[in-house]
């Protein structure tokens, strides 16, 4: 892996932006790869900004997206029931989740189980499989 955090080294990254909590990459795999950093708290109003990014990079079309959260990087409930809406981001097939806590990891399920996300979206501890997983929706 490349310091990228997820993206494997064989992979071009074609763009990326950087919008405080976001760091968003989209790469010549198809997959768009999404950091959600503890810089500042994630809200509504930076989560819509974050689609409009989303949509210039991928051309206004429909992506699988790869998404991990930082350590102490806390989702707000209003975050959670925006994303879990299909028409919340409608750039995005699907969408996997990299978790590597025991805290994501409820956070994670919570989210799948109660908020029922509205697009396909599973939870991964290994990029490799979360990668594999997402190419079904390229």
């Amino acid at each position: 892996m490349n310091k990228s955090y997820l993206i494997p080294d064989t992979v071009k990254v074609l763009s990326t932006e950087t919008l405080a909590p976001y760091i968003i990459s989209y790469c010549d795999d198809g997959i768009l790869y999404l950091r959600i950093t503890n810089e500042v708290e994630e809200t509504i109003e930076r989560s819509k900004a974050l689609v409009e990014v989303i949509g210039k990079m991928v051309n206004y079309k429909k992506v699988p997206m790869l998404s991990k959260f930082d350590e102490f990087a806390l989702i707000p409930k209003e975050n959670r029931d925006f994303w879990a809406k299909k028409d919340s981001c409608p750039y995005t097939s699907a969408e996997a989740f990299i978790v590597d806590s025991t805290a994501m990891k409820l956070i994670t399920n919570f989210y799948m189980h109660i908020e029922k996300p509205e697009r396909e979206t599973r939870m991964f501890t290994k990029v490799e499989e979360a990668r594999k997983w997402l190419k079904n929706f390229l």
